[in-house]
């Protein structure tokens, strides 16, 4: 490695005294990039990939058309973008990737020795492709051009190997794509091959071993011949053996090997090789890589493995896996591959761990971990917000160098988001400079984060800094709880469970739900989306909420179901009593998980006229908030002194140009408001309205505004989640959350879907609403589905004319209690069916 580092140091020298515009430039910044990329390759520090990615484009640039180096700069800066791809998973990677290697190809004339090598490189980008996006096309592409490049390629040549164990790499692809035992001899006579031509000492050797493992255990799995597994388990100890220390793969080796063991466990029973599966799993879930996804997968496979035989590693699996989340949603990837990664699997692991954690009487625990696992995404970029107080006292250069790299590292993520949003709203006559533009703010994002990453590691390395933004422990959690009890739901396939955190209480209240299973939660979820019919379904075009086809079954048996199953045992154990006025009801904060985040928990009840009288439903006990996490409370401390100054409230209808269905009812809803503002001068509250109503002037009147008001279509869309605005565009969620402005105040978001959030990762709040509160929003009124257009201007005046009621500037805080208010009348009324009324809900404080 020293001798590395001498390279690295003599080839950056030459770059530095070469002047731009000289001939040797290029091969000068060509020569210091394989060099960064070896030590990448050795060490696995992103850093050296990024800056050797950075030196190879402008090694490409600089070689003008022609020259005979031009295929060889863009074959090396194709690879970068290969391995980058894999490290990262970004889609953009590996498209650059298939593109600078098809140019190279396209450039390097037939007979030229290099050819062979960059086809070779070209079929393992197709290959790559295809086990991203599953198109056949890719693979035989990948064939084709790999047979290509094995032909060209004499008997002898030290890089046959190499090119054959990727053929084999290829046929494993289309074997376990079609099926078809051919290709899977195939992949094991070019492995085979490339091994026994690999020489012993050969840093690819362990790969080619690991492939050809790999090979074995596919055709074990197909035809159930145990020589096949003696085989793949002896290549595959090979490899482990060979690997040393701290390889950025070994982890992957680790768990393949575990995975052969845990087969032969399974089928012939010997201790021995559990114990040697076990081991395997949690040293590769535990390896110092940065390969997390690697490690994630054998966190996962540790956990599935130790839950099917009643292993004491449980819990120790579950807790390795919950802390790689955040690592695995790193902050310098995009926000739509920080969601692809988490949907990994992250939801299930999370509220299985802490079902085991119930299960041998650790309930503190268990919302550790509820709360560790859950808004990663949010919870990271809102740490970039931080303050570091206890940081500044102590280590105030530090404090200020996280500062100012926090900032830039949010800023350069919301420049990306914008650039990616802009590219994606652009049709296919996108230019090259935007592609470049957008390439430009995703290398500087991901420089920001792993230059904050560095400074992390060096202040945990303080003593009393150890954790330094790191989850926290209970009582940590619990200062959070200031303005009524906090209620998480946990639906596991084991057990269901509500946990309760109480400011005054030391310990966690856990109530075992026995009534109510995993299997229940998602029968009523799908009950739900049956009741709702249309109305359920994410449309553009739709703010009303007409009642849907019942098809045999009603609201009130989902929920009647969820009052006995859920809501009342922990109302039971809260020992709530009915209050004559709903101004002396107690808040409530559900903090639901997995199929219960999708349930209308703030409307279980008995509802009919038997059940006419308080007491048989919780708005009789409580008014009801959800909150993303209990972090989202702690950032909504009750204030010592009421906020000087008028009150700015902007309101926002629909535009004339969103391209959608004119709503009848925003022009009253409007009305509605500017009469309650009016009839309170004392109030000092000022509305402002939009005028256009597009992206740029409601956003640059959001960050002015102490409250917003929003009257339009909504649409739930993942991270394209958003509210239509004018020119036929949205107030995406990722245009929200890059807002800077002061905590609190509220959102009212009368649109459809605004907290509808995403099945795939229903723990991770991808929703306007949610996003609202990390803008700074202290509370939001928003909607799990669509609302009806004639109601909800109703809804708004009633909950203003509370807000407003008393004549003195308005508190967010009571928003809550004001839409528990205006719901409870309207329900009452007769006049509205439940799909009606439901929608309507309260998050944050």
């Amino acid at each position: 490695l020293s001798d590395l580092e001498d390279a690295i140091s003599v080839f950056r020298d030459a770059v530095d005294l070469t002047p731009h515009g000289h001939p040797d430039k290029p091969g000068h910044l060509n020569n210091l990039a394989n060099c960064l990329r070896a030590r990448f390759e050795r060490i696995g520090e992103l850093r050296d990939l990024d800056d050797a990615i950075l030196r190879y484009r402008d090694a490409v640039d600089l070689t003008p058309h022609g020259h005979p180096h031009k295929p060889g700069h863009l074959c090396s800066l194709g690879n970068s973008f290969k391995a980058r791809f894999r490290r990262l998973g970004e889609l953009g990677d590996l498209d650059g990737a298939v593109s600078m290697l098809r140019d190279a190809v396209d450039l390097t004339p037939d007979g030229h020795p290099d050819k062979p090598a960059r086809l070779n490189s070209l079929g393992i980008s197709f290959r790559a492709r295809f086990e991203r996006l599953g198109e056949l096309r890719d693979l035989e592409s990948a064939f084709s051009t790999l047979k290509d490049a094995i032909d060209l390629t004499p008997h002898g040549h030290p890089d046959k190997p190499a090119r054959l164990n990727n053929l084999g790499s290829s046929f494993l692809n289309r074997f376990w794509r079609l099926g078809e035992l051919s290709d899977l001899e195939g992949a094991i006579c070019m492995h085979r091959h490339a091994v026994d031509l690999t020489p012993h000492g050969h840093p690819d050797k362990i790969s080619r071993l690991n492939n050809l493992g790999s090979s074995f255990e596919a055709r074990f799995d197909r035809l159930g011949e145990l020589s096949d597994l003696e085989h793949a388990i002896s290549t595959l100890r090979e490899a482990v053996g060979l690997t040393p220390h701290g390889h950025p793969r070994k982890p992957i080796y680790l768990n393949n090997l575990g995975d052969l063991f845990g087969a032969r466990f399974e089928r012939l029973g010997d201790p021995g090789d559990l114990e040697q599966t076990i081991s395997l799993y949690s040293h590769a879930a535990s390896a110092p890589t940065d390969l997390i996804g690697a490690r994630f997968l054998a966190s996962q496979n540790l956990i599935s493995f130790a839950r099917g035989i009643g292993h004491h590693s449980l819990l120790h699996a579950y807790s390795v896996a919950i802390g790689l989340l955040p690592e695995l949603a790193w902050i310098g990837l995009s926000l739509t591959q920080r969601y692809n990664e988490l949907a990994q699997g992250a939801d299930v692991v999370r509220e299985a761990a802490a079902a085991a954690a119930l299960d041998v009487g650790l309930p503190e625990a268990a919302v550790e971990w509820l709360e560790q696992g859950r808004s990663i995404v949010w919870g990271e970029l809102f740490q970039l917000r931080s303050s570091f107080e206890g940081l500044s006292s102590a280590h105030s250069d530090h404090a200020r160098r996280l500062q100012e790299l926090s900032a830039a590292l949010e800023q350069a993520s919301a420049t990306r988001e914008k650039s990616m949003s802009t590219f994606s709203e652009e049709t296919q006559s996108a230019t090259h400079h935007t592609k470049e533009s957008s390439q430009r703010e995703a290398d500087r994002h991901r420089a920001l984060a792993i230059e904050r990453d560095k400074l992390l590691q060096e202040i945990r390395r303080f003593p009393g800094f150890e954790q330094f933004l790191l989850h926290k422990n209970f009582s940590q959690l619990r200062a959070s709880v200031h303005s009524g009890p906090v209620v998480f739901l946990n639906a596991a396939e084991s057990r269901c469970d509500a946990l309760i955190v109480l400011a005054d209480v030391d310990h966690v209240i856990h109530v075992p739900l026995p009534n109510f299973t995993f299997q229940r939660s998602a029968g009523l979820q799908n009950m739900l989306e049956k009741l709702l019919g249309h109305a359920r379904v994410t449309r553009s075009d739709d703010r009303k909420g007409d009642p849907a086809t019942l098809r045999g079954v009603s609201w009130e048996s989902l929920l009647s179901t969820l009052w006995n199953g859920v809501v009342k045992p922990v109302l039971d154990v809260l020992a709530f009593s009915v209050r004559d006025t709903p101004g002396d009801l107690s808040r409530i904060f559900w903090c639901p998980t997995g199929p219960f985040v999708f349930l209308p928990i703030h409307a279980a009840g008995l509802y009919g006229t038997q059940h006419s009288d308080p007491g048989h439903k919780v708005s009789d006990f409580a008014v009801s908030s959800y909150v993303p996490t209990l972090a989202i409370l702690a950032l909504s401390p009750n204030p010592a002194a009421a906020p000087s100054g008028d009150l700015r409230l902007l309101a926002v209808g629909q535009p004339p140009s969103d391209g959608l269905p004119h709503l009848s009812g925003v022009a009253t809803e409007l009305e509605h408001i500017k009469s309650v503002i009016h009839s309170s001068p004392s109030a000092r509250t000022t509305l402002v309205e939009s005028s256009v109503g597009t992206v740029e002037e409601v956003l640059s009147l959001m960050k002015e505004a102490d409250w917003v008001h929003f009257a339009c279509h909504g649409v739930q869309d993942a991270e394209n989640s958003g509210l239509c605005l004018a020119d036929q565009r949205r107030l995406r969620l990722r245009d929200i959350i890059a807002l800077s402005r002061p905590h609190g105040g509220l959102a009212f978001l009368s649109a459809c879907q605004t907290a509808m959030g995403e099945e795939r990762l229903s723990d991770e709040a991808i929703h306007i609403a949610a996003g609202m509160l990390f803008a700074g929003y202290g509370g939001v009124v928003g909607t799990m589905w669509s609302i009806s257009d004639t109601l909800a201007p109703r809804v708004a005046r009633d909950v203003y004319a509370q807000l407003f009621r008393n004549g003195t500037r308005p508190d967010y805080r009571e928003a809550a209690r004001a839409l528990h208010e205006a719901i409870g009348r309207l329900r009452e009324s007769g006049r509205a069916s439940f799909v009606t009324w439901l929608p309507f809900i309260h998050v944050g404080l």
